[in-house]
């Protein structure tokens, strides 16, 4: 497969052309439906995978509401769940990563978000928000095809004409890790 990634300020998606399937004359593509949680305990697959992270407190949520189909032992929540449950706790939520991880004035590297976080929310960096977005569109990406592993396609990610050499690094960097 070739996978194009495009790594949103507001969404994510994951694009794909079956290159086996494709002759030259006809060619096999899609969009994945991305597993994300929409509510605690819900999965639902959307095209679409918002760019927010929410971070829970400890007692917030009850044993099993962050299971995904691929892992039961994260302690936030990527997409529909983070960005609903965002707007109602907005200290918590992560958003706009991508912006931060193109603004030259920050370290890219530092836990500074959420921004506006009192000291006992835990904070994350631009870079490792991107991360968690990237390594969940992966994740997804197994557990719809485990018998093409994300690591073995050709991914193409998506990078806004604003990044500085820096961002684009950072971002290729853990893109190849993630």
């Amino acid at each position: 497969f070739s996978i194009g990634i495009d790594l949103g300020t507001t969404h994510c998606a994951l694009a794909c052309v079956d290159l086996a399937a494709s002759d030259g004359e006809k060619t096999s593509y899609g969009v994945l439906g991305i597993p994300q949680l929409t509510a605690p305990g819900a999965v639902e697959s959307l095209p679409l995978l918002p760019s927010f992270l929410y971070l829970p407190h400890a007692d917030e949520l009850a044993k099993g509401d962050l299971t995904l189909p691929w892992s039961d032992a994260q302690d936030h929540a990527v997409g529909e769940l983070a960005r609903s449950r965002g707007a109602q706790t907005p200290i918590r939520l992560v958003s706009s990563a991508k912006s931060w991880l193109c603004h030259p004035g920050v370290d890219r590297t530092a836990p500074i978000l959420p921004h506006d976080a009192p000291p006992e929310v835990p904070r994350l960096s631009p870079l490792e928000a991107s991360t968690r977005y990237l390594a969940h569109l992966r994740a997804a990406w197994n557990h719809a095809h485990p018998d093409a592993p994300f690591d073995a396609q050709d991914v193409t990610v998506t990078i806004p004409a604003s990044f500085d050499p820096a961002a684009r690094e950072l971002t290729l960097q853990r893109s190849e890790e993630h």
